[in-house]
């Protein structure tokens, strides 16, 4: 009976304003988080192999979304990858709004390899959109965040990001 009140309680925020998160992006996100959690390298790595398949459906709306998900709203983080992305005029701000309220109350101390990861995520869509300044832009802040973070699980996510920078 639990597990449906859970169910109900994660299905509403997708029914809001922003467009809803992809499910694979969700469960590559739940795989960062047991990855990072037990200690188990294998996790995130399968999560880094999957977003590599999953590249090509990447949308500015669905990275937005899944940032806003996954990063406090306002912190620097966000504010820095969100800055990379294009933005959408009025709705934009319309969805800022809504997915701020629905996030303040459920934050949590953020993982270091799911910030890295959002860079990640970043960094493909630039790649992908053909604009190598702002993706070396991006790949040099995300190399500059790495330079502070000393984590073992960090290291599949963060050589992914090394190479893309090449």
């Amino acid at each position: 009976m639990t597990q449906d009140l859970e169910m109900k309680d994660r299905s509403t925020p997708s029914n809001s304003v922003s467009p809803p998160i992809p499910s694979t992006l969700q469960h590559l996100k739940v795989l960062i988080e047991t990855g990072s959690y037990s200690k188990e390298v294998r996790r995130i790595a399968r999560a880094v192999r999957l977003t590599i398949a999953l590249r090509r459906k990447l949308t500015a709306s669905v990275i937005t979304s899944f940032l806003d998900h996954v990063l406090t709203p306002g912190s620097e983080s966000h504010a820095k990858l969100s800055a990379y992305l294009p933005k959408e005029d009025d709705h934009e701000m319309e969805v800022d709004a809504a997915t701020s309220a629905i996030q303040t109350p459920t934050t949590k101390h953020l993982l270091p390899e799911l910030e890295i990861y959002c860079y990640l995520l970043v960094l493909l869509f630039l790649i992908d959109q053909k604009k190598y300044n702002e993706a070396k832009a991006c790949s040099s802040a995300s190399v500059a965040w790495l330079k502070n973070v000393n984590r073992r699980t960090v290291d599949v996510i963060a050589s992914n990001a090394r190479i893309q920078n090449r």
